[in-house]
């Protein structure tokens, strides 16, 4: 019974210790803690292996919603390339992350 309560936990601490290790892919000029944390377990360009990455959605929400009209498309696209010179070659494969597309 004392080897069962150890793995539950260790279980329940393992996650918690893996969130503190990993950093979040969020807008470089953010001050205050991202209010929408989205932990995955994925593979971005620059890794070897699949791991768990965490993302900042409040930072990317604004690429995600479709525009209705031309001057929110210019303003989409303003934006996209704004991120892409942050994040680099990230920021596609965190977008098909958020559209739920990996």
């Amino acid at each position: 019974m004392r080897i069962l309560s150890a793995l539950l936990l260790l279980f329940w601490l393992t996650p918690a210790k893996a969130a503190d290790t990993v950093r979040c892919i969020q807008n470089p000029k953010r001050i205050k803690a991202c209010p929408h944390l989205l932990y995955r377990v994925a593979q971005l360009p620059d890794m070897t292996a699949p791991a768990v990455i965490c993302i900042c959605v409040s930072d990317f929400e604004q690429l995600l919603v479709k525009p209705t009209d031309e001057a929110q498309t210019i303003k989409l696209n303003m934006t996209k390339r704004q991120l892409e010179v942050q994040h680099g070659n990230k920021l596609q494969p965190v977008l098909d992350i958020l559209q739920r597309q990996n």
